[in-house]
């Protein structure tokens, strides 16, 4: 398994920079917040691009630092994306937002921000509070993108037929970087933790041959 986890995750990191490319050029032709947005999104999707061509180039030749560095980086970076998108969506559309959607802006913001301090605490700090507070924030984050997808920027319920589904996509994928990410954050502790445990075999002591008594004539 960890042989395709070390294949899938490279390759799902320029999968996903491709797809945020091609959702966000397009903003890149309108006005004021969204073009804003597209710019942030088209820099964050070359990060991804760039982060997810250099795994696969340089494989295991990567050293531990780096790795994590490139793992936090590949995390943040939506979560910081995601935020941003919060935050100008609630600026722009505030007078046509009801109680619904103001309580779902505000969480997911809430959500964003206190995943992106943990997780980061977390990968470089290490404890079990904070792993349990990262996948806590990360299933209210995962929330905060089904809402988005669920419910339009007034609040009102989405229609089937209205769904956008390459966002869909996008929201999927990343959330499985997410928790793979949480995954391997989960087993470091334990394989650790079960090297320390392991008890050390005692040095077996060679039995003292006492000597033959001698023989008396």
């Amino acid at each position: 398994m960890k042989k395709v986890s070390d294949y899938v995750k490279p390759n799902i990191l320029i999968i996903f920079g491709a797809l945020l490319f091609l959702y966000y050029l397009n903003f890149l032709s309108y006005r004021g917040a969204g073009l804003a947005l597209g710019i942030i999104a088209i820099v964050f999707s070359a990060c991804y691009l760039a982060i997810g061509i250099l795994l696969v180039l340089k494989g295991n030749k990567l050293t531990s630092s780096v790795e994590t560095i490139l793992g936090v980086v590949s995390v943040s970076l939506f979560i910081v994306f995601m935020f941003v998108y919060f935050l100008l969506s609630t600026i722009n559309l505030a007078r046509a937002m009801g109680p619904t959607a103001w309580t779902i802006k505000i969480l997911s913001m809430i959500a964003s921000l206190a995943l992106l301090a943990v997780f980061v605490f977390f990968k470089f700090g290490g404890s079990q509070i904070s792993l349990r507070l990262t996948n806590l924030f990360s299933a209210i984050f995962t929330l905060a993108l089904l809402l988005d997808l669920l419910f339009d920027g007034a609040g009102n319920s989405t229609v089937l037929g209205n769904i956008d589904v390459l966002l869909v996509v996008i929201y999927a994928v990343y959330t499985f970087i997410l928790f793979n990410a949480l995954g391997n954050t989960e087993a470091a502790p334990a394989e650790n933790a079960a090297e320390e445990k392991e008890p050390e075999e005692p040095a077996s002591e060679k039995p003292v041959e006492e000597p033959a008594p001698e023989e008396t004539v």
